[in-house]
């Protein structure tokens, strides 16, 4: 998944919401309670980022109005920053919530929360072994090629004047507060992988987190040309069997020029959500250092760390109540997931070939088609999904299930979809401000039986809000079930398209002074030339000034470039049946 365009700072209509500085939840000592109409206020900023509308209805139910669960998880961090109060991600999936209700919520926790902050476990302590996560686990199966080399990177200008010593202790922080930040994956022969946390304390050296760069003698050129050479090098620097899992790189600009500063994450140890949790705490992290505060309050925020998370799951995969989802996950597994090649993997145009298809499906043959919508197709498909009760994602995706069903001539068809995975029904677990990888891909079932694109609409929005468990289970139970249950659920031939709805990129990431934007150097390859992609035709929809862009990512070694395009312009006509209903 590439990383995300260049964010923005979130509006907040000209109010200043209220903030708190230090890295810690905001002491309760003497504080008056939050005011109401000030939490509706910091509230309806929220609300209308997250549906795109300037005064949105704080009494209607988030559902109606297009909220997802990655607008909730973003909510849910903003409202512990603010006040100091947690609410957790399960209280706010309710089916009936509301802005309103979440306002009342949150004002009567302030008012009577207690005197000091909870107790939070000991930041950098080691931990483990303990099991991948399902996520985890497949990923590490998939990729026969470069394990090591498959990143998510960013990289930042930062302030002039930033102080160096304040900025690597902030990033030791940082790395002490998130224990996926110090995973090790342990390959062991005939068994499954684990992983462990290794131990990272206030005796660590702090050039052992943060490599800074002196570039203050070069031109602006040179900077530039400095800095794209060695990001390109940091991309191979990773390997997840050593624990090395996060790289953070400061180029010294000296005091008068932004520096730049990269951070670059292995897959196995972050996901997209990650970033936004992990930016807000450097940010927050210096500017309490360089404020003078550095006691051992100054710390990260995190909730349940990764390895319990892990064994969240695993646990959960073997309670009855996981293992009551089994049939519905049996009976999604049987709908078609694969499509018809053009070439195979060993060459030829007649779709033959007797090797995988997968092990040609590799980064060096990735191609994109990309489809752009209008700001007026755009504003309809949101006008779309609120008459229809559903999210626009969900649309796509639908149209998605319609365009590949036209292709093949099927009546149904399975998806990968990918979720964010943060599931607080597993477990007691607080997972709103911990770093790793949670994205699960969750098989899905889109029905195309005859009738009206209104009736098949309503049957995948049916299906989608019936998932158990927000899908998590599947994964789990595919992977740490009992073996009659993991082997039915893993003998199932794997879906060959997959689907990501990523919002709106102008949603951005909480940029402030110590990190002012994305830099204008490139990266360098997040993985390797051999790195498997994990599916053959993967989706990936974004909105963007209210502009949708849907990229089609395919491997030309499968298919060509004319078969990817008329799939794409079915899905344009799906999508316009849905947006511009006959009569």
């Amino acid at each position: 998944m590439s990383a995300p365009t260049r964010p923005t700072a979130p509006s907040t209509n000209g109010r200043t919401p209220p903030t708190t500085d230090g890295a810690t939840a905001p002491s309760t000592d003497g504080a008056a309670p939050a005011a109401l109409d000030d939490v509706r206020a910091h509230l309806a900023d929220w609300l209308a980022e997250a549906v795109l509308e300037a005064a949105p209805d704080l009494a209607a139910p988030l559902r109606d109005l297009g909220v997802d669960s990655l607008d909730l998880i973003r909510a849910a961090r903003r409202i512990e920053t603010a006040y100091g109060v947690r609410v957790q991600l399960r209280e706010l999936f309710a089916e009936d919530m509301t802005a309103e209700h979440i306002a009342r919520l949150v004002t009567e926790r302030a008012g009577r929360r207690r005197t000091g902050a909870d107790p939070l476990a000991v930041p950098g302590a080691a931990h483990g072994p303990v099991v991948l996560t399902p996520s985890q686990e497949q990923g590490w199966e998939e990729q026969t090629g470069s394990r090591a080399h498959w990143n998510q990177s960013l990289l930042f200008t930062t302030r002039p004047d930033l102080d160096p010593g304040v900025l690597a202790e902030a990033v030791r922080r940082l790395v002490a507060g998130h224990a996926s930040l110090r995973l090790t994956v342990e390959a062991r022969p005939a068994k499954r992988p684990r992983q462990t946390v290794a131990a990272l304390t206030a005796d660590t050296p702090l050039d052992a987190v943060l490599d800074t760069v002196d570039t203050r003698e070069l031109d602006d050129c040179d900077l530039s040309e400095a800095v794209t050479l060695r990001c390109a090098l940091e991309q191979r620097s990773l390997d997840p069997e050593a624990g090395r899992v996060a790289r953070f790189v400061w180029f010294d600009a000296g005091p008068a020029r932004p520096g730049r500063l990269l951070i670059t994450v292995h897959q196995l140890a972050f996901d997209m959500v990650s970033w936004s949790i992990l930016i807000d705490d450097l940010e927050r992290l210096y500017a309490s250092l360089a404020a003078g505060d550095d006691g051992d309050d100054v710390r990260c925020t995190e909730g349940t760390g990764y390895p319990e998370w892990a064994q969240a799951l695993a646990a959960h995969a073997r309670t009855p109540e996981a293992e009551a989802e089994s049939a519905w996950w049996t009976e999604v597994a049987r709908t078609p997931g694969q499509v018809p090649l053009d070439r195979g993997p060993g060459g030829g145009g007649d779709g033959g070939g007797h090797l995988d298809p997968r092990a040609a499906n590799t980064a060096a043959t990735a191609s994109t088609h990309v489809a752009q919508f209008g700001p007026e197709f755009t504003g309809r498909l949101l006008e779309a999904a609120r008459a229809h009760r559903c999210h626009p994602g969900e649309l796509l995706l639908h149209a998605l299930g319609e365009a590949l069903g036209a292709w093949q001539g099927l009546d149904a068809v399975r998806v990968d979809v990918l979720r964010h995975g943060r599931e607080e029904t597993v477990g007691d677990t607080d997972l709103a401000r911990t770093t790793g990888w949670f994205t699960t891909t969750v098989p899905v079932r889109l029905d195309l039986a005859p009738g009206t694109p209104a009736e098949r609409l309503a049957r995948t929005v049916g299906h989608l809000a019936a998932l158990p468990g927000g899908g998590v289970g599947h994964g789990a139970l595919s992977r740490h079930g009992r073996p009659r249950i993991s082997a039915a659920l893993r003998g199932a031939p794997p879906s060959d398209v997959s689907f990501d709805f990523e919002g709106d990129d102008a949603d951005g990431l909480p940029l402030g002074t110590l990190l002012l934007d994305i830099a204008d150097e490139p990266v360098g390859e997040i993985t390797g030339p051999d790195w498997v992609r994990p599916h053959l035709i993967e989706v990936i929809a974004t909105t963007d000034d209210g502009v949708l862009r849907v990229e089609w990512w395919y491997s030309t070694a499968l298919h060509d470039q004319d078969t990817i395009a008329r799939l794409a312009a079915r899905h344009r006509d799906a999508l316009a049946a849905l947006v511009h209903p006959a009569g």
